[in-house]
């Protein structure tokens, strides 16, 4: 349960669940100054508390290794510039489509009708709210902003508003106004407070690289689970492949069996997971040891070739990789894709191991071949682990260089070869 205290009249306290895009946040309100340098005020961003996040057992390994060099950089340009817009002028804006809130974008829709109400509720009121941060898009033939901080708050406005497909419910102060539209309201005292409600805004302007936006998107999730280096990809990258990952990896029931979940993962991991799978399987020889250039690198080219030849090739691709997934629990059972010590395993995904599996049983003949003889591969797996350092290492630290990419690939291929004699081809 969200808990925001803002510190203003009873009515604006009831509004629990409203001011925040995150699960479990207290809003710590500070705000940078007007043109101040992005390096001087990325502290004084809006930074939310976690209490009590469902996290799922999962062996990450972070993209981020070039950050450091590139922020040092490049970040003392940016410059940010904050304004307060009123909520019609954002209303304005959405309707003009200067802000993008409809996918690819950033993370999955995750608030229900009740919260996106209790938000709307709060400008009614006048209630305070979190501010929005914008990146400004210089590229663009118009003028356009990435929303780095206030999705949630922005799609709501615009399915309230512009699409009129929010009907309010669950309002705790306003409880007359339930099961009233936008048209409905405007004949309402609380339309002229809504309506001019300024919003604190805050515009990254003068950023040079894609790191620096995800520094700052981490550094505004400082004390909650930090914005993913995908769900920033998503936003950066988008088109034709990156629409089919999204969707294609949101009804894979065998990324779902990995996840433990029902439903499509807001955080994205299904999207990321099935990108990294697709990468590997039809891009392996060109991967220099850059985890996210490798993978920012394949989503551009199939975005840049999506024709229907191209999503042809990649459903083939991703049909194999499910078939690889399923193989691995044939074999593994619960205990797929985990590392072993002292011959158990951890009871943790791990993407080193999720890598060579994907990679190796491609092929149909393969999955075949060890799924047949499955107890061996089952006892292959934590052996080699034990008394290979090298495949050892290269899957629980320094994963992502080139040698343990393609080392640990190669050991268990070898392995393989001399255990059952099946010699592992990778489908690129």
């Amino acid at each position: 349960m969200v808990s925001v205290e803002l510190g203003v009249d009873l009515a604006c306290k009831a509004q629990k669940e409203i001011c925040s895009d995150r699960p479990n946040g207290k809003l710590i309100d500070k705000v940078p100054a007007a043109g101040q340098n992005a390096l001087e005020c990325i502290h004084s961003f809006p930074l939310f508390c976690v209490e009590g996040i469902l996290t799922l057992e999962w062996e990450d390994e972070t993209e981020d290794d070039e950050l450091k060099e590139v922020v040092s950089q490049y970040l003392p340009d940016a410059v940010v510039w904050t304004t307060d817009w009123t909520t019609g002028s954002l209303i304005d804006q959405l309707t003009r489509g200067i802000f993008n809130v409809d996918p690819p974008f950033q993370r999955r829709q995750v608030w229900d009708d009740t919260r996106s109400s209790l938000y709307i509720e709060s400008l009614l009121l006048g209630c305070p709210v979190p501010p929005i941060t914008l990146a400004e898009v210089t590229n663009s033939a118009s003028q356009q902003y990435l929303v780095i901080d206030g999705k949630q708050r922005l799609s709501t406005l615009k399915r309230f508003a512009i699409d009129e497909t929010l009907i309010l419910r669950g309002l705790e102060a306003l409880t007359e106004l339930s099961g009233a539209s936008f048209r409905d309201i405007q004949g309402h005292a609380e339309y002229g407070r809504f309506e001019n409600l300024p919003i604190r805004t805050n515009v990254v302007r003068n950023w040079k690289k894609d790191e620096v936006l995800h520094f700052i998107f981490n550094r505004l999730n400082t004390q909650v689970t930090p914005l993913s280096t995908h769900e920033l990809r998503r936003s950066l990258i988008p088109g034709g492949f990156m629409k089919y990952l999204d969707e294609r990896s949101a009804a894979s029931a065998s990324l779902k069996r990995i996840l433990g979940i029902s439903e499509p993962d807001r955080r994205l991991r299904d999207s990321e997971l099935l990108l990294r799978a697709i990468a590997f399987s039809m891009f392996l020889s060109r991967y220099r040891g850059n985890l996210k250039v490798f993978l920012d690198s394949a989503a551009r080219r199939l975005n840049n070739s999506w024709t229907s030849k191209t999503q042809s090739e990649v459903a083939g691709v991703v049909n194999d990789i499910e078939e690889a997934i399923d193989a691995t629990y044939e074999i593994f059972g619960d205990a797929a894709f985990q590392r072993y010590e002292n011959g158990k395993p951890l009871g943790r995904f791990n993407r080193a191991i999720f890598d060579i599996f994907v990679v190796s049983l491609a092929r149909a003949p393969t999955r075949a071949a060890l799924i047949e003889s499955r107890a061996r591969i089952a006892d292959l797996l934590p052996l080699l682990l034990e008394t290979n350092k090298d495949f050892n290492a290269w899957t629980q630290s320094t994963t992502k260089s080139q040698s343990a990419v393609f080392g640990r690939i190669q050991i268990w291929s070898a392995a393989v070869h001399d255990a059952i004699g099946v010699t592992i081809e990778p489908a690129s």
